[in-house]
């Protein structure tokens, strides 16, 4: 059973994230003057404060910093979803790139797990973040 979904409404500086998970990519602003990846996105480089963003795909793997467990069904749509697990992400490119999403299956979860991005397309501007295990890819 998977966790519930959410779709976002992106904005200005978030609708090119959106839309690259939709296309089955992670990619986030990457600074051109001093190489720093920017996340959340914004118009500046959160590092130097340049204005020179790219946005790059990213290898979209890294390891669990931290989770939650949830119990409780926020709404009607989650009644059948709970419990379901909700990591964030410390990406191997940047060790400030945090990244939150559900992690697709039951897994023991333990701080450092190994994961990779499973986006998942919602529409042609959307697309969701989910996380697995290599475990999951060979189970």
């Amino acid at each position: 059973m998977g966790a519930p979904r959410i779709d976002p409404v992106p904005d200005r500086d978030s609708a090119h994230y959106w839309a690259a998970l939709a296309q089955g990519r992670l990619e986030l602003p990457h600074c051109r003057n001093c190489g720093h990846w920017t996340w959340p996105a914004r118009p500046i480089c959160s590092w130097c404060q340049g204005e020179n963003l790219v946005w790059e795909p990213v290898e979209g793997t890294g390891e669990v910093h931290s989770w939650i467990v949830t119990h409780q069904p926020y709404g009607p749509a989650f009644v059948d979803k709970v419990p379901f697990t909700v990591v964030l992400v410390r990406l191997d490119e940047q060790r400030d790139i945090l990244i939150p999403g559900p992690l697709e299956s039951d897994v023991n979860v333990t701080q450092g797990l190994r994961v990779r991005a499973a986006p998942e397309r919602v529409s042609d501007t959307v697309g969701l973040i989910t996380w697995k295990t290599d475990a999951q890819d060979n189970g």
